[in-house]
């Protein structure tokens, strides 16, 4: 009997050691694949969008994503008993971070005021980008997983380095060529009908309204015509300098670690060759990132590398005199890799004396950028701006003569804390204090996972492998169905890139194999381990003079790479309890409480019902109707069709200024092409574009547009209530942006008209002064006309006169 009693209690003891109930066990898989499915996809799609796209609303699916997957993840956790939650302190930082956003932006929406869509908008991006730093580190746990999904992230990076190659070397040509040649028609148009039918096709073309003609059309063709850098699917190219920097430190990485330890032992010559195909990534990333002419981001690669050999000297202290003389072959190999680059791009084009002797001008741009976001941080430096909301504001501590209306600070902390306030800034800090901590001061120990653990999981690893691949190559059909909807991303470049994407992996496969990637990933000492650490550095570097913490894409690398480097293992979750540990007397530890676990997916549910009611689902169906109105207007069919999509679009996202503008715009080309006889036409504008100022309230050009209108209006009415209503809209446009010369001159001459001599001679004078300012810094779209400018001395000649 008693020795049943202790059969039976061995048993009991076994079965509850279990990971999992036996029955669970399949739809516990399930779930993993489909979690790990999404996360290849998702990450891939991040790269293959603007990242400058994210306050519109264009990357709000891939934010959905992530939330599913949460729910996911909140699923299996419920499912396995003997798992729990648990945060740690790299949790902490990011979501301390993260917290700063939201609040910033719920205090902007909810107290003060400002471009509340934009904000909602990132402000759910950020919660996102927070789950995938926590989700990634769980549920890309082990070495393999990790090796792989830096595998396809280093394939996608080449694939956009081949393509931002080609666009240097082909497509801005072939652009430039289309361009002059719709360009030259428009110019020569005779007829109306034949001119709107050449401006159609230009704006689809994707050339800007206000590039048609004036100051923005200089600008305009001063970057399509002189600027060959490649753009990647981005926006900017010092936004893909960025990806790149850190692609080409892993891949530089690998090429050394091929090159120099491995082939060593390797006798086969096939072996030997397949090792040299790891040194492809190298030359495409590292000439791409030279193409792209971002100082910042080559300056953030050569702090990488020095973090590289910092680490490693670190790592073997103990072995200081081999290491020595490795320290020679790969700084020589580097150098060598780096003149090969320059050489080569100075002879195709792609670099020039310029990029260096721009160098001090570029410095001086920043200094003028950061000086007047420091101001504007001392006007709430507790909150920030709110999310998407910097440049409204920035706009009103420009400094005179500065160059752009930068829609960031270009500086990682200033970033931070002028968007999120002091919490966001505070959790920054504490990310980059952690990451310190962990590569430097306190460097994490090798795996302490035993080759039988890894082989006991191998068939369940392999299947797990496949579904985060089939997730990367996902991504392209994915964003293929989305563009059927909403974007207007070319089809067959996305199935090219499915194929790219496939050859590149199928070739470079061939070299991971001989290099024994899952070995490496597992040795915290290794080269491919501490790449993680050169391209954090190097992101940071780069971020501290360019734009792109506000950018998901980019965040979520920086994010990547500090997940990577510190996941949560098996041996952790056993340390903190999130996993049951056997007793000396074969005990389990107590089963954890399932209440955290379904408060928990409750949280992940509320939050996925409270983002698409408040930001997808209104901003992707207002998307689409602003879409079908614009192009109904470019088809030529009635303006009334195109009015019913936008007042169907102001309808479903109250929040969004675009539509109301969209509608304001129809009506005061009714009263344009009336000859501004069209009184009913000019009120209707008038009604829709104070609806905008609502939603946007800090935006100085709505007030200037709606102030030139009512002036327009005037010189036909002559009623004192247009001249009033213009100077009104002109002043506030000025108090938002006090430096912008054409403002000030527009006011200036309406000022006069009004008889107010004084004030109109003091407007001119600034007028005058910042153009002068403009000339100086030789930022050629801001300059006042030949017209104008005559015009301002006039008023302040005839001022003169008047008071003699």
């Amino acid at each position: 009997m008693s020795k049943r009693r202790k059969q039976h209690r061995s048993q009991s003891s076994h079965t509850k050691s279990s990971p999992a109930a036996p029955e669970l066990h399949p739809l516990l898989s399930l779930l993993t694949g489909v979690q790990l499915f999404l996360v290849g996809t998702l990450i891939t799609t991040r790269y293959l969008l603007p990242a400058e796209s994210a306050p519109q609303g264009d990357t709000l699916h891939i934010a959905l994503g992530w939330f599913i997957v949460a729910i996911l993840f909140c699923s299996s956790l419920l499912l396995d008993r003997y798992r729990t939650p648990h945060l740690d302190r790299y949790d902490f930082g990011v979501w301390l971070l993260v917290s700063g956003q939201v609040i910033a932006a719920l205090v902007m929406i909810l107290i003060t005021d400002g471009q509340k869509r934009a904000a909602l908008n990132l402000m759910w991006e950020w919660v996102s980008l927070g789950l995938s730093f926590s989700l990634i580190r769980r549920i890309i746990a082990t070495t393999q997983l990790r090796t792989v999904l830096l595998q396809g992230l280093l394939t996608t990076i080449v694939l956009l380095s081949v393509y931002g190659i080609w666009q240097h070397h082909w497509m801005y040509g072939q652009l430039a060529e289309e361009y002059l040649s719709a360009r030259q028609q428009f110019d020569t148009a005779t007829t109306p009908a034949e001119r709107s039918e050449f401006q159609k096709k230009l704006l689809s073309m994707g050339v800007p309204a206000d590039a048609l003609s004036g100051s923005g059309q200089q600008l305009f063709e001063r970057r399509l015509l002189d600027s060959t850098e490649p753009l990647g699917m981005f926006a900017l190219a010092n936004t893909f300098a960025g990806l790149l920097a850190v692609g080409f430190l892993i891949a530089f990485s690998q090429t050394v670690h091929a090159l120099f330890d491995k082939t060593r032992h390797v006798t086969s010559k096939g072996s030997r060759f397949k090792s040299w195909i790891l040194l492809l990534p190298t030359i495409l990333i590292g000439y791409c990132l030279i193409l792209t002419k971002s100082r910042t981001a080559w300056v953030g690669v050569v702090g990488g590398l020095v973090s590289l050999g910092i680490l490693k000297l670190i790592r073997h202290k103990e072995q200081s005199q081999a290491w020595k003389k490795h320290a020679i072959k790969w700084g020589s190999m580097t150098g060598i890799i780096l003149l090969g680059f320059f050489l080569l791009a100075t002879f195709s084009g792609g670099f020039d004396k310029e990029v260096l002797t721009e160098a001090p001008k570029s410095l001086k741009y920043r200094l003028e950028w950061w000086t007047a976001t420091w101001d504007l941080i001392k006007e709430s430096p507790l909150w920030g701006t709110g999310p998407g909301n910097f440049r409204e504001h920035y706009l009103k501590y420009k400094l005179p003569g500065s160059s752009e209306e930068i829609a960031d600070p270009h500086n990682l902390f200033l970033d931070v804390w002028a968007n999120g306030g002091m919490i966001a800034f505070a959790g920054l800090l504490t990310v980059l204090m952690l990451a310190c901590y962990h590569w430097v001061i306190k460097p994490s120990a090798s795996s302490n996972e035993s080759k039988t653990e890894i082989d006991s999981f191998q068939n369940e690893m392999s299947t797990s492998q496949v579904a985060l691949l089939l997730g990367f190559i996902f991504a392209f059909p994915f964003l293929w169905g989305i563009q059927l909807f909403l974007q207007s991303i070319d089809e067959t470049l996305l199935w090219i890139f499915c194929l790219g994407w496939l050859v590149l992996y199928f070739v470079l496969n061939l070299g991971w194999k001989t290099d024994d990637e899952f070995q490496q990933m597992e040795d915290r000492s290794s080269l491919l381990s501490l790449s993680l650490a050169a391209g954090f550095v190097a992101l940071s570097i780069h971020l501290l003079g360019a734009g792109g913490i506000a950018m998901p894409a980019i965040t979520q690398t920086w994010f990547l790479l500090l997940a990577l480097a510190v996941p949560v293992t098996c041996q952790q979750a056993h340390e903190s309890g999130i996993l049951p540990l056997k007793s000396s007397s074969g005990k389990s530890r107590p089963l954890k409480s399932i209440h955290l676990k379904t408060l928990l997916l409750f949280v992940c549910l509320l939050m996925i019902v409270f983002f698409v009611w408040s930001s997808f689902a209104p901003t992707i169906h207002r998307k689409r109707l602003v879409i079908k109105g614009e192009q109904a207007l470019l088809r030529g069919r009635s303006a009334q069709s195109a009015q019913r999509f936008f007042r169907q679009a102001t309808q479903t996202d109250p929040l969004s200024p675009g539509p109301w503008q969209a509608l304001a715009q129809i009506y005061f080309n009714q009263w344009a092409q009336s000859e501004h006889d069209d009184r009913d036409a000019f009120d209707q504008g008038v009604k829709q574009q104070k609806e905008a100022i609502k939603r946007n309230p800090f935006n100085p050009l709505n007030y200037f547009e709606l102030g030139q209108k009512f002036f327009q209006q005037y010189q036909v009415s002559k009623t004192q209530a247009d001249l009033t209503d213009a100077i009104e809209n002109l002043s506030l446009a000025v108090t938002g942006y006090p430096n912008n010369a054409r403002y000030r001159a527009v006011l200036a001459e309406v000022l006069f008209e009004a008889g107010q001599l004084n004030e109109s001679q003091g407007e001119a004078r600034q007028a005058i002064n910042l153009d002068e300012a403009n000339h100086q810094a030789q930022h050629i779209d801001k300059y006042l006309t030949e017209k104008t400018l005559n015009k301002m001395k006039e008023i302040i000649n005839l001022s003169h006169r008047n008071q003699n």
